[in-house]
C-alpha cells in the first residue's frame, strides 16, 4: 500500500460545518493530508449572492493543488460531483456518503423522495441551532454505542458557529439540482457508503449513483443513518482508507 503523502478535501452536508469531520479526521492515517472545507454560508465562511453548486465546486478547486481525494456527504456529494465533472484533472478519487444526483422524485427518477422534510428544519435551526443540531446527530447515532461521546468530541464546535447564513438558499439548490447527466462522464474512482436506515436520503439513491458511474462501488453500513462517518465512525475510516491507498499513485 503506498504511504506518500495523499490529500483528502471532507465537504459536509446542508445545515452543518466543517466541525461535523473532525472525528473523522482524527481516525485517518498520518499520511493523508486533511482539508475540512466550509460551504458558503455555513460556519463562518462567506457568503455571495447565490448558492451555485457548480461556482462553489469551481472554487473549491482552485483549492486543490495536486490530485486529491474529494468526500462529499449529502449535499456536499452535490457538490462533489460538479467538482469531478468540471475538474477531473484535480480528482484522483470520490467518496459520496448519504449522496445523490437528484432528491425529489420525478416520472424517470423514482429514486428520489416524494415529500422531501429538510424544508421544517430551517425555523427550528434559525430558532436554536444548538438545540436541533444536537437533535438530529442524536437520530444518526441511534444504534451508536458511544453515541455520547462523539456528540462530546464534534458537537461544540459544530454548534459555536450558530444556524448557517444560507440555510434557506443552500436548500434551494438542493431541491433544484439534477446532476444525473454529469454522472456518465465521471471517471473517478468513486465509493459509495449509505447508511442502511438513512431515510433522508435512502439506500435506493446510491444505488442509483451505482448504477450510473461508471467505476463506482456501493456499501451499506447496517444500522448507519445519514451520518456513517460518525455513527460507524471506524468502519467508515478504514473502508475510506482503504480505497484511497488503492486509488493513490505509488
Amino acid at each position: 500500500m503506498p504511504t506518500s503523502a495523499q490529500d483528502v478535501y471532507l465537504i459536509h452536508g446542508w445545515g452543518a460545518n466543517r466541525h461535523v469531520f473532525d472525528d473523522l479526521a482524527d481516525r485517518l492515517p498520518p499520511h493523508f493530508t486533511v482539508h475540512a472545507l466550509d460551504l458558503p454560508g455555513h460556519g463562518g465562511a462567506a457568503f455571495g449572492d447565490t448558492f451555485d453548486l457548480a461556482g462553489i465546486a469551481d472554487s473549491f478547486a482552485t483549492e486543490i493543488k495536486r490530485p486529491a481525494h474529494i468526500l462529499g456527504w449529502s449535499l456536499g456529494g452535490l457538490i462533489a460531483l460538479h467538482l469531478a465533472a468540471r475538474h477531473p484533472d484535480k480528482t484522483a478519487s470520490l467518496c459520496l456518503t448519504a449522496g445523490f444526483a437528484k432528491l425529489g422524485a420525478a416520472d424517470d427518477y423514482p429514486e428520489g423522495l416524494c415529500q422531501p422534510a429538510l424544508r421544517k428544519m430551517v425555523a427550528a435551526f434559525q430558532q436554536n441551532y444548538a438545540k436541533y443540531i444536537k437533535q438530529f446527530l442524536q437520530l444518526q447515532l441511534l444504534h451508536t454505542q458511544n453515541a455520547g461521546e462523539m456528540l462530546d468530541k464534534v458537537l461544540p464546535n459544530i454548534a459555536r458557529h450558530g444556524a448557517p447564513l444560507t440555510l434557506e438558499a443552500a436548500l434551494d439548490a438542493v431541491e433544484q439540482a439534477d446532476a444525473r447527466s454529469l454522472l456518465p462522464d465521471i471517471s473517478a474512482p468513486t465509493l459509495l457508503i449509505f447508511g442502511a436506515k438513512d431515510a433522508i436520503t435512502p439506500p435506493r439513491m446510491g444505488e442509483y449513483l451505482n448504477r450510473h458511474l461508471p467505476n463506482s462501488t456501493l456499501h451499506l453500513i447496517d444500522h448507519a443513518a445519514h451520518a456513517p462517518f460518525l455513527s460507524h465512525a471506524q468502519q467508515f475510516a478504514a473502508l475510506w482508507t482503504e480505497f484511497i491507498n488503492l486509488n493513490s499513485p505509488l
